[in-house]
């Protein structure tokens, strides 16, 4: 009888976590479904609904001192150009302005990314040295994320947009000042990345620098300061998420050791807590 007892509770501990395991992975994949069903409405939107004289270029690629970059979206218009990164995170991020590493949340605690806002101003300061000196021209550097993600974002600047699809093209419409670029001149830049992101995607790619720049470093005042002077941490997360698409900048990417073992370690943590099979019945 007592055999029986254990086995009844022992197939009905495995329905719990089969159950569990189940909802998690239909939770992350509609998750998942919606970023990328937003990426495809945010090319549509930026394509269909900002004001006439706004030119939408997608997937431009551009030489920078940190080797050979692509931006998902630059608009150029009047107003000044706007550089745009999407990224399909949809989980917990903490972001930081002034910083060049974010977290997301995959596991117990958050795991670092390139920002993708310090690779939008490497690449608006770029686009600027190779169109040439233009007096009074704006930039904005911009990412956006799906509506499922959650954002707690640090150092905000009105100049900059870390914000979710739907604000994206209000955050664009904005601003509606003086002109800083004329027509014509829209159309000669636009002319001009154009034929500068082909010759740079055909060519070989280069040799990334081994620092960052002296001029990047601007970008990024948070990672100089004393570490004193900032007193908030990352906060830790239950949710779990895929590993973010490859990061811009060459010398930002996360290596295949690097994925494997954090994959590795989440396997053991999963197995480890499955074993007390009396807890994890408790906690359910």
């Amino acid at each position: 009888m007592q055999e029986v007892i254990v086995n009844v509770l022992f197939i009905a501990v495995l329905v719990v976590l089969a159950g569990t395991l189940f909802f998690d992975v239909r939770k992350k994949r509609n998750r998942m479904k919606t970023a990328e069903r937003e990426g495809v409405e945010l090319a549509a939107d930026l394509n269909s609904k900002l004001p006439e004289g706004y030119v939408v270029l997608k997937d431009l690629y551009i030489l920078t001192k940190l080797g050979r970059s692509r931006i998902d979206y630059v608009i150029v218009s009047p107003q000044g150009i706007f550089a745009l990164e999407y990224r399909e995170l949809y989980v917990y991020i903490n972001a930081d302005e002034e910083g060049s590493r974010w977290t997301f949340a995959p596991g117990i605690k958050g795991k670092p990314f390139t920002s993708p806002l310090y690779q939008s101003k490497v690449h608006l300061h770029c686009i600027k040295e190779f169109i040439g000196d233009k007096p009074g021209l704006k930039c904005y550097p911009m990412v956006a994320f799906p509506t499922v993600a959650e954002i707690k974002l640090k150092n905000p600047s009105d100049e900059c947009f870390v914000g979710l699809v739907p604000e994206v093209i209000p955050f664009i419409e904005k601003w509606q000042g003086e002109p800083c670029l004329s027509a014509e001149e829209v159309a000669a830049i636009v002319e001009l990345l154009k034929l500068n992101s082909e010759k740079v995607h055909e060519m070989e790619k280069p040799e990334p620098a081994k620092e960052i720049p002296e001029e990047y470093k601007a970008f990024i005042p948070a990672d100089f300061r004393d570490p004193e002077e900032d007193d908030d941490e990352d906060e830790d997360y239950e949710d779990e998420d895929e590993a973010p698409e490859e990061d811009r900048l060459p010398e930002a990417q996360e290596t295949q050791e690097e994925a494997e073992g954090a994959a590795a370690s989440d396997s053991a943590q999963a197995q480890a807590s499955s074993a007390d099979v009396d807890s994890d019945t408790q906690q359910k």
